[in-house]
């Protein structure tokens, strides 16, 4: 027979509850990655009952996911989105600076938002940290999406193997969070995102050409 779960107390089933839960826990989980979070911390900073986040997530896990969700799935669904912009007729290095620029910018654009910016701070935890449950929920989120690129990279490169692609691809992606963090709060002015954006980008690209050979025609 299932347990129910106990109510925490009627505090602390304010309708803002969940939400103060999920902002300071965002904080924890880009200041101490995944690992290094306690739920205890959270909750005696949020001055909730040690069953809340119990009774509103379940396991550290779920709290986690709900953090990088609304983050994670706005992303994914901007990069598909231009993805299909790309016109077919578009090749060369012209071709290849599209597909970097909308896999990359999505998250870049993101944080220069205040919540965007601990979205930012997990992914780049994310890129130094030792496997753990934390990489294998944003593996498992990006992974659908990621195909799709590897695909339309790798007619651009049609000798390298789609492994090859993805490994690359993921290197970017490890450039990409960092850029943030070591801009600081310049990575808050949309306008110097914007170079660091362009930037990226060519960084990327360059990476491709010299680690691919030249692009198919």
């Amino acid at each position: 027979m299932a347990v129910k779960k106990a109510d925490p107390p009627a505090e602390e089933r304010r309708p803002d509850t969940r939400a103060r839960v999920l902002k300071v826990a965002a904080r924890h989980f880009a200041e101490h990655g995944f690992a290094g979070t306690s739920v205890r911390a959270i909750q005696r900073e949020v001055k909730v009952n040690p069953a809340t986040v119990h009774y509103y997530f379940g396991t550290k896990e779920a709290l986690y996911q709900e953090v990088i969700s609304p983050f994670l799935d706005r992303i994914q669904a901007e990069r598909m989105a231009r993805l299909a912009e790309i016109p077919a007729n578009l090749t060369g290095r012209e071709r290849l600076e599209r597909l970097l620029h909308a896999y990359l910018a999505p998250h870049l654009e993101l944080a220069t938002t205040p919540d965007g910016y601990d979205y930012a701070r997990i992914l780049a935890s994310v890129q130094v940290s030792v496997w753990d449950a934390g990489t294998a929920l944003f593996d498992a989120a990006v992974r659908p999406v990621r195909r799709r690129y590897v695909d339309a990279l790798h007619p651009l490169f049609p000798e390298v193997s789609r492994r090859r692609i993805h490994e690359l691809l993921r290197m970017a992606v490890a450039h990409m969070a960092i850029a943030p963090i070591r801009l600081g709060e310049r990575s808050l002015d949309p306008l110097f995102m914007s170079k660091a954006i362009g930037d990226t980008v060519a960084y990327a690209a360059a990476g491709f050409e010299r680690l691919c050979g030249p692009i198919a025609p």
